[in-house]
């Protein structure tokens, strides 16, 4: 066990203006083997910092939480809040870790709630291992397409980090074995019958919850407000129909739910970009 914290890779970047409106920018990465007396605390940094535990284990202290850390998790640090982190000094940490940003980050930390849940277990360490080294050759090379090549593994970071979350007990899924006890009976419902006119009250009964406990429950599972999903799953069922039927628009509505073929070419406008008769026209 060294005394002295060992900095094996120190990367650095400045991001372009474009890279800043567009990209996932990393602008700091490396790799580090922590002494035991080694910490970082700080009431704000200019982004957020990803943390792979590679062995030895430390801890992370978000708004006054302390979460443990071991081998083989990962730990993500909204730097806007102020937080600490630090080695268990009888088995220091080394890590590898990179600080991001993005216009859209605000929104990926409230669905994947890293304010109260930094740390996650059963990542793919293999997968994110090879991340983490790519975005190191990436940085230390600077091909003329760093930004986007970086860009694109930071995105592939952040899905390992989806996944692992989805892994949870109470993570979204997309099979109703995966769903939460109490959630299963409203997915299969609203999955197999979109078109039907499902009122909160309704679902909340499927759920044997009250309509604010369902409300907030379904939203920590699905990542979206109940009537929002029904939309979406709507669209979904919506885009076969116009491909695979000659059902005039208005007839298309009505099979998925909706009463008045306006209501239905405008949310479907909003979720795909197109109109349904022009999604239809140019789907392939």
């Amino acid at each position: 066990m060294s005394d002295t914290t060992q900095f094996l890779i120190s990367l650095f970047h400045t991001p372009s203006p474009a890279a800043q409106e567009i990209f996932h920018q990393v602008v700091r990465a490396g790799w580090l083997k922590a002494a035991p007396d080694y910490r970082i605390e700080r009431q704000s940094s200019p982004g957020h910092d990803l943390l792979f535990c590679l062995e030895g284990s430390g801890f992370v202290m978000i708004r006054g939480q302390t979460h443990p850390v071991t081998a083989g998790q990962a730990v993500w640090i909204n730097g806007y809040h102020a937080h600490a982190h630090w080695p268990d000094p009888t088995h220091p940490w080394e890590l590898y870790w990179l600080r991001m940003n993005a216009p859209w980050l605000d929104a990926t930390v409230r669905i994947l709630s890293v304010n109260q849940r930094p740390v996650f277990p059963g990542v793919d360490r293999r997968r994110l291992t090879r991340i983490f080294k790519q975005v190191f050759d990436f940085m230390a090379r600077r091909p003329p397409a760093l930004e986007a090549l970086v860009h694109a593994e930071a995105a592939r970071l952040v899905a390992c980090l989806f996944e692992a979350r989805q892994s949870q007990p109470d993570a979204v899924s997309q099979g109703v074995s995966e769903v939460p006890v109490e959630m299963r009976e409203v997915f299969a419902q609203m999955s197999l019958y979109p078109h039907r006119p499902w009122r909160l009250a309704q679902l909340a009964r499927l759920a044997r919850l009250s309509v604010p406990h369902f409300c907030r429950r379904f939203r920590q599972v699905f990542h979206a407000a109940p009537i929002d999903w029904l939309r979406r799953e709507r669209i979904t069922h919506a885009k076969h129909r116009l491909l695979e039927s000659r059902d005039s628009i208005k007839e298309v509505a009505e099979e998925v739910g909706y009463n008045d073929a306006f209501y239905f070419s405008r949310d479907f406008k909003r979720y795909t970009g197109r109109s349904p008769s022009d999604y239809r026209r140019h789907a392939f």
